[in-house]
């Protein structure tokens, strides 16, 4: 929790440059989780799979652009960016 907390208030008070940084780290990881999607095949489970990566980045950069207040936006980038580590460590390790 105190992580937590800390980068809360590094987000919050470099807001502009978090608000940039952010997407460009959502970005990146969410295009490795797409190639490790994609070497898998592209069956329906692989579509799904990347379905719903593509909707957590997008749930993110919903909230920014609406202009929602600095810490929803900050709660959205943190829960997408932790949901698609951990969808990326389930599906390398136990190919899920």
């Amino acid at each position: 929790m105190f992580l937590y907390y800390k980068l809360r208030t590094a987000f919050l008070s470099y807001y502009l440059l978090a608000i940039a940084a952010s997407i460009i780290i959502l970005s990146g990881v969410g295009s490795a989780k797409i190639m490790f999607i994609s070497m898998g095949g592209n069956d329906g489970t692989a579509i799904l799979e990347m379905i719903l990566v593509t909707l957590s980045s997008m749930a993110f950069l919903s909230a920014a652009l609406t202009q929602l207040k600095p810490v929803y936006v900050f709660n959205f980038f943190f829960w997408r960016i932790l949901f698609q580590i951990s969808f990326m460590i389930l599906k390398t390790s136990i190919d899920f």
